[in-house]
């Protein structure tokens, strides 16, 4: 039987081949393998972001057909073009070893991008002139799905920047950069020493509050907050460590209902980051 159609687009040009093709080993056997220094992108919508990101280059994509006008659109006018593989959905499982329920199956496609050389600078962010500053930091998670969707709310709610402890999981691992849905692609992520972050933050004039639920105000208690403020989330099973929480002005937590012991992390994320951008002081 005829295989499966495969087209490699590249520098306006096109041309047949096979599953077998060389220009597809970047994308073999994707389920088993470890990425370093490059970075594997799933889904369209991550792929979109990471296409619209100055910061990220995209050197290949893996897509079906019916994607292909929407991407050429997408990249027209950039200087710097990934190539572009088009096959069947049937061919792109088998080169990948991923398979996806049908109802995921129009938008499954893949990408091989590589890390930023630079490194997301704290102070130029904090010394820029803009009336808000609005940091998340997030303090020794190790569950990606976690990271990826706070990531994913940060950013719905205008979040400046995301900031990670050292031994916190690696915000651009696939998981998490498939399910912030290409969030991590815009919103600058600065991992480093938490507690000397912070340490920066109060001394720049930044209201620093760690998210604890002992010994800490009620959401609801404050009634403003001031337009430049970090927030720091715990990790799934520790919360923010004692070091981390020492360092933070302000401690917050979410009143619950009697007999609700506590939130996950990311219910959590979302009820206290847009709770602290609806406290911001709307006059200077």
């Amino acid at each position: 039987p005829k295989p499966p159609l495969f087209v490699a687009v590249a520098h306006g040009s096109m041309a047949a081949a096979d599953a077998h093709n060389a220009q597809l080993e970047g994308f073999r056997s994707l389920k088993h393998r470890k990425f370093a220094d490059q970075l594997l992108v799933e889904g369209l919508e991550a792929i979109q972001m990471l296409l619209t990101s100055d910061r990220f280059t995209c050197n290949e994509v893996l897509l079906q057909r019916h994607m292909l006008p929407e991407l050429l659109e997408l990249l027209e006018g950039k200087p710097q073009k990934p190539r572009l593989l088009v096959c069947e959905l049937a061919m792109m499982e088998a080169v990948t070893g991923i398979s996806v329920p049908l109802a995921k199956s129009k938008t499954l496609a893949f990408a091989l991008a590589r890390r930023p050389m630079d490194r997301v600078d704290l102070a130029r962010l904090v010394n820029k002139v803009t009336p808000s500053l609005r940091l998340v930091a997030l303090d020794g998670l190790t569950d990606a799905s976690n990271v990826g969707t706070i990531v994913k709310v940060a950013a719905a709610f205008g979040a400046t920047a995301i900031l990670l402890s050292s031994d916190c999981c690696d915000a651009l691992s696939p998981r998490s950069i498939r399910v912030s849905a290409g969030h991590v692609f815009h919103v600058p992520l600065i991992q480093g020493d938490l507690v000397a972050m912070l340490q920066e933050l109060n001394d720049s004039g930044v209201l620093t509050m760690a998210a604890i639920v002992q010994e800490a105000k009620f959401l609801d208690e404050v009634p403003q907050l001031p337009l430049r403020w970090a927030l720091v989330l715990g990790s799934e099973h520790h919360g923010v460590r004692r070091e981390v929480r020492a360092v933070c002005q302000g401690r917050l937590k979410v009143r619950m209902a009697e007999g609700v012991d506590s939130l996950n992390v990311m219910t959590s994320a979302g009820v206290l980051i847009h709770g602290c951008v609806e406290r911001e002081r709307t006059t200077a």
